[in-house]
Order: structure tokens, then C-alpha cells, then sequence
């Protein structure tokens, strides 16, 4: 992900079978099975970043470099996933 040129976020998430490292089995995800990223931008990111914190037993909140925030999180559904991904951007809208 680019903004005017810049980097805000180049990751590749790789797990299952053929996974590198040892990120092929089950425990890697703490028997969870859903995986999922939230990405904000917003200008004034760039001056106040929110501070890097877990939210909940699954989530995390990591500045990027630039005006955006990344949240991942890992669920045992896609709709538990959906509501901790809709939950972390209700808290940084």
C-alpha cells in the first residue's frame, strides 16, 4: 500500500500447508480460523499516531509509518473476525 509515493504497508501473510517457518499447522492460530487486517489512513495520524496496544484476546493495533494504523486480528468465524475488525474501526473513526 502506497500514499503520494510512500510505503505505508507491504506484507505478505502466508499459513497452511507449504507455509515457510513452521506456518503450517494448527497451532500457529491458536485453533482460530479466521484471519484479517484492517487498514486506516488518516492526515492527522501523521502528526498523533494512536499508540500500539492489543485490543481484546485477538487483535492488535500497530501504527504504520505515515498517517495509518494497522489492526490485525484472528477469530474462530468470519463473522466473530468481522465484528473485532468493525470494533477497531468504530475506535479509530
Amino acid at each position: 500500500m502506497r500514499l503520494a509515493g510512500r510505503v505505508l504497508l507491504d506484507q505478505e501473510l502466508s499459513c497452511g500447508p507449504g507455509a515457510p517457518g513452521g506456518w503450517d499447522g494448527p497451532a500457529v492460530l491458536g485453533g482460530r480460523r479466521a484471519v484479517g487486517q484492517l487498514v486506516v489512513v488518516k492526515p492527522e495520524f501523521g502528526e498523533r499516531p494512536p499508540a500500539a496496544r492489543v485490543l481484546g484476546e485477538c487483535a492488535a493495533l500497530m501504527p504504520l509509518a505515515g498517517p495509518a494504523v494497522l489492526v490485525s486480528a484472528v477469530a474462530p468465524d468470519a463473522l466473530k473476525l468481522r465484528r473485532l475488525l468493525d470494533e477497531a474501526l468504530a475506535l479509530l473513526t
